[in-house]
């Protein structure tokens, strides 16, 4: 190491564009690297989607969804099987294992599907399975206009869509409020039966109304042609005019039926700030860069606009706004925290050595930066964060290598010298500190799962930037001492400090038993006390810019009726616009996100997104300091005029909505707040067994349970029973008149069953052909029909047959193939936390569970085992990675033992550290303290290998004297850099705080630990007794003698 210390001395100018170099690097990667506001936490994922329009939930899970799960399970690579049922359709989402490789499972899946496809019913399309691809929200738009209708506005949405898909990194747009294109027939059931017609006959010859496929080609000698039909007809009255051939009767199809070709509203309607309009959700790919995505589509809408004139086009929920809000104001505490550790060494040891130490820090960051981009990371929250995290840590290593090269040039070496043997001295016990800090953060890698992912790029930023650190520290940083650092540089007078610590060490070594009996008693008891004091939360609350209203109604509500019901909603918000500052409002129905995190598709559903004003200035450092540090210079936002909290305005929602919970039949209506991804509801309890009457009770025990709790809220269940639903019997005298149930069921299905028939094209594409009776949708045109006998007699049904009336489950969810049913309800964490709420169903659920009813625990509760899990191993790994590395400094074991009983005694500092900033312990809190390990061992190095090898008094004061003042520095920098997120965290930013608090205040009673108890136990151990008196009071005494 000391030739190339040497070599990077030597060679000045290399070392100076090598600099250079990386500073146009890092320009370069920080504009290239991706960023976004959180990583990727999404585990690989495969779906198998399929359909069987009319068939109920239950009908789907015997006929298909069964035989899938089966067939899948035994696949290897798959890990959790979740399906999902509802009445016409069903998907199977796998969870892949980890190791899984995913288009070999995939194609294995789509094997399985195929032997199961001989056995699904001959008209059921086969189910399809694909990878899920991962793609992140992007922005939206909202499309209107007042000079044209529904169909030519729709086509302008659909041709803007086209235009937006060649975008590069746009992935998907969907439309809502949308519909396809069709020819709609609709059959009069009285002219059929005035024309004595079978359905079927009918539907058959309509069928054939129109060709799409090709007929043939001709290769004739004089040219080639192609030949086919030109699909069907184009205008309604060209279709009405058909003449249909059916049996040996001819008929005009405008005789038996009614043509339209429109876009129906049958699938999704949605509106914006009150006016109806067509809403494109436009998606990126994982590679695309948010902001500079965003800043390039503001400027195409623009296009677009002048383009489309008689559209308005409007961008609003832009996914880029929050992640430009969070990186500003996270990188602007980066440069705070730089800036106050540069005035802190300033003031604590000397202007040079803070110079030499600020001008390494950046460059540290540069290389780390340059680590992730090339590692295909993301510049987001988590990242940086990590990064403000480690600025403290970053600063360690080169504070020690300038002080070390400072005391050579202070005892006459010249600056060449002293840069070369002060940072080749140091060089093995920075490095084993800084691996001891890398070790403790290297097993957060073992976690699994979502939170595996999310929280992975807190080690990797942290490990990335301390080897950037090192490198600059050893490479780069002698060069910059050499030529800055001089002799005699005037620095803080530190010998009253080391005065009065030799004095209290003096004094816990004349008591070292009873000091040593306390600390190991006390610690402890105190850890618990403080333990007993706080709840575990697993993620903390944060404001957020974005507030839902979930609602669904009942059963039998028709799109357009759920349509009108959100739009007075969304009408009575945009009353109150300003008093709730409101920014915009939008509304989807047909389509929503449950209380439970999942989006459904039905008729009966709707969902509002909210989208706030930005909030004003929390703190000193957002209102002045941050306008400074990201050069915007803006003290009076005007567009920050929100002084509610989302949670304020979140209850005024509550009250303003409560009036249409009695005014309508609501299945589910509530307000939802943001959740991270990973957590979807705060309680969530799924109930297996074999008895469906034994589990809607127990559903009901527990919900009533959980009502009695006033802090417990959005209380649902998936025990919703769905649509009625006629079985039909053939009785005795159907089957002696020849009726068969298939004969029975294709003439009501020719009814009833209304759908796609054949295809035509239009000059955007394929138009759908379907058929439908006029008076399809009512129950007595079912109860009293009569059925053709083939000879021109017709029989009543109700004469027939039997009716057999059920009502199964609405939706049918299972898990690994069992049927499960689930209670979910969120909390209010700001008066109680998910742990107490299950602490008081600890009895209900004990009784259930004695009753023969399984009950898995989800949500909230579940991770929070996942990350005790997790963290066990982590921990165990960490300490057997930094015992290693201990005993590479200290070959006696003891030595090592007293570094590692540092650790769990600094735990008491970060839970201290919650109880006064008044936060519960979360997930990012037990991160924080793993890390700590890592961190805090780091001084309790520095005193143990000056210690090491002393057995006399004052050698012992000397060497633990000696240490202080780097010990105390490295801790004030490291809280100094964590400050401004320990105290000054809002938004999404809050997730980290936690963490940021656990390796604050846990460093600062580690120091405590380190500087005290670490020389009592070693003084102990190695049996050092004390004089009467400390080496300073002696002095004192002689100094007053002379006088």
């Amino acid at each position: 190491m000391g030739k190339l210390i040497r070599f990077f001395l030597d060679n000045t100018h290399l070392n100076h564009i090598l600099l250079v170099f990386l500073i146009i690097s890092g320009v370069y990667a920080y504009i290239k690297i991706p960023k976004e506001l959180f990583p990727d936490m999404a585990l690989n994922k495969i779906v198998i989607s399929g359909s069987y329009p009319g068939a109920s939930a239950n009908n789907l899970d015997k006929m298909a969804v069964r035989d899938i799960e089966d067939d899948v399970s035994a696949v290897s690579g798959v890990g959790k099987i979740e399906s999902v049922i509802t009445p016409g359709r069903f998907s199977v989402i796998i969870t892949l294992d980890e190791d899984a490789h995913e288009i070999d499972v995939l194609n294995r899946v789509k094997d399985a599907i195929a032997n199961i496809g001989r056995n699904l019913p001959a008209d059921m399309n086969m189910p399809v399975a694909r990878s899920l691809v991962k793609m992140r929200y992007f922005i939206k738009l909202s499309v209107s206009s007042e000079k044209l209708d529904f169909d030519e506005l729709l086509e302008q949405a659909k041709d803007i869509r086209s235009r937006l898909l060649k975008v590069a990194h746009i992935s998907q747009v969907d439309i809502y409020g949308d519909s396809d294109k069709k020819v709609e027939i609709k059959l009069d059931a009285l002219a059929l039966r005035a024309y004595h017609l079978n359905p079927s006959d009918v539907i058959s010859v309509i069928k054939n109304l129109s060709y799409t496929f090709p007929i043939g080609d001709i290769d004739d000698e004089k040219q080639f042609v192609f030949v086919s039909t030109v699909n069907g007809k184009e205008t309604v009255e060209e279709w009405e005019n058909s003449l249909l051939k059916i049996g040996d009767r001819s008929i005009y199809l405008k005789d038996i039926a009614t043509v339209s070709i429109h876009h129906p509203h049958d699938r999704t309607m949605a509106s914006f700030n009150g006016q109806k309009s067509i809403t494109l959700s436009v998606y990126k790919d994982m590679e695309g860069d948010l902001i500079v995505m965003a800043n390039e589509m503001y400027d195409r809408i623009d296009h677009f606009n002048k383009l489309y004139e008689k559209v308005d086009i409007a961008i609003f929920q832009d996914g880029s706004k929050p992640v430009k809000n969070r990186l500003n104001i996270i990188i602007s505490s980066l440069t705070l925290g730089l800036i106050l550790i540069f005035f802190t060494m300033y003031y604590l040891i000397n202007r040079n050595i803070a110079i030499v130490v600020s001008i390494g820090i950046p460059f540290a960051f540069i290389i780390g930066l340059l680590f992730i981009y090339f590692m295909g990371y993301s510049l987001n929250l988590i990242s940086l964060v990590g990064a403000l995290l480690v600025v403290g840590l970053a600063v360690d290593d080169a504070v020690i290598v300038s002080e070390n090269i400072q005391r050579h040039i202070d005892e006459g070496m010249d600056a060449y010298e002293a840069a070369f043997t002060g940072t080749k001295e140091v060089f093995l016990p920075i490095l084993l500190a800084t691996a001891t800090t890398m070790a403790a953060f290297l097993p957060m890698f073992m976690m699994t799962g979502e939170m595996g992912l999310f929280i992975k790029l807190i080690p990797v930023v942290v490990i990335m930037v301390l080897l950037g650190s090192l490198v600059e520290s050893f490479l780069f940083l002698p060069l910059h001492a050499k030529e800055i650092l001089k002799r005699e540089s005037p620095s803080l007078d530190w010998s009253w400090m080391t005065n009065r610590y030799e004095k209290i060490l003096h004094k816990l070594l004349h008591y070292k038993k009873t000091t040593l009996i306390v600390f190991f008693v006390g610690v402890p008891l105190l850890t618990f006390a403080v333990l007993k004091m706080l709840s575990f939360q697993f993620f903390p609350t944060f404001d957020t810019d974005k507030i839902y209203i979930t609602g669904k109604l009942k059963i039998n509500t028709r799109l357009q009726q759920s349509y009108d019901i959100a739009h007075k909603i969304e009408l009575d918000i945009l009353k109150r616009k300003k008093e709730l500052s409101v920014k915009t409002v939008s509304t989807l129905s047909g389509k929503r996100k449950s209380l439970g995190q999942d989006w459904e598709t039905a008729s009966n559903m709707f969902y509002l997104t909210i989208e706030l004003e930005d909030r004003t200035e929390q703190n000193f450092v957002e209102k002045y300091i941050n306008p400074v540090l990201n050069l915007s210079f803006d003290f009076n936002d005007p567009r920050k005029v929100r002084s509610l909290s989302s949670f304020e305005i979140a209850d005024r929602l509550r009250s303003l909505i409560e009036p249409y919970r009695s005014r309508y039949d609501f299945m589910e209506f509530a307000v939802m707040e943001r959740k991270i991804g990973m957590i979807k509801t705060d309680i969530e309890l799924n109930l297996i067994g074999t008895d469906s009457q034994k589990i809607e009770k127990a559903v009901k025990k527990i919900e009533a349970r959980l009502h009695e709790n006033p802090y417990v809220n959005e209380i649902v269940d998936n025990i919703r029973y769905g649509k009625m639903e006629y079985k039909i019997r053939i009785n005795g005298y159907g089957e002696e008149l020849g009726l068969t149930e298939g004969y029975v069921a294709s003439i009501l299905s020719g009814y009833f069953l209304g759908g796609r028939k054949a295809m035509t094209f239009d000059d955007d594409g394929v138009v759908e052909i379907t058929t439908e009776f006029k008076e399809k949708d009512r129950l007595s045109r079912l109860l009293n029909f009569d059925v053709p006998l083939g000879d021109g007699r017709f029989v009543a049904l109700n004469d027939v047959a039997e009716f057999i009336i059920m009502q199964d489950y609405e939706k049918i969810e299972k898990d690994n193939g069992y049927i499960v049913k689930t209670v979910s309800a969120n909390v209010d964490k700001t008066r109680t936390t998910s742990g107490q709420v299950f602490d008081g169903l600890k009895e209900t659920l004990d009784t259930i569970g004695n009753s023969g009813i399984d009950i898995k625990i989800g949500g909230e509760k579940e991770k929070n085992q996942q990350l005790k899990d997790d963290m066990i191993q982590a921990v165990v790994v960490a300490m057997f990675l930094m015992l290693i590395l201990l005993l590479l400094i200290f070959p006696k074991i003891k030595y090592a033992l007293m570094i590692l009983s540092v650790i769990p005694a600094s735990i008491v500092g970060a839970l201290i550290g919650h109880l006064l900033m008044g936060m519960n312990i979360g997930m990012t809190s037990i991160i924080g303290m793993l890390g700590l390990a890592g961190v805090v061992i780091n001084d309790g190095i520095i005193m143990l290998d000056f210690l090491h090898g002393t057995h006399d008094t004052k050698s012992f004061y000397r060497r633990a004297k000696q240490r202080l003042r780097p010990i105390v520095i490295t801790t004030v920098t490291t809280f100094i850099g964590l400050s401004t997120l320990m105290f000054f965290a809002t938004g999404q930013a809050k997730i980290m705080q936690p963490l940021s608090i656990s390796l604050g205040f846990g460093l600062l009673w580690g120091t405590i630990i380190n500087l005290l108890y670490l020389p009592t136990l070693y003084a102990f151990v190695n049996r050092i007794s004390p004089e009467k008196k400390s080496e300073v009071d002696i002095q004192n005494f002689a100094k007053a003698a002379e006088v």
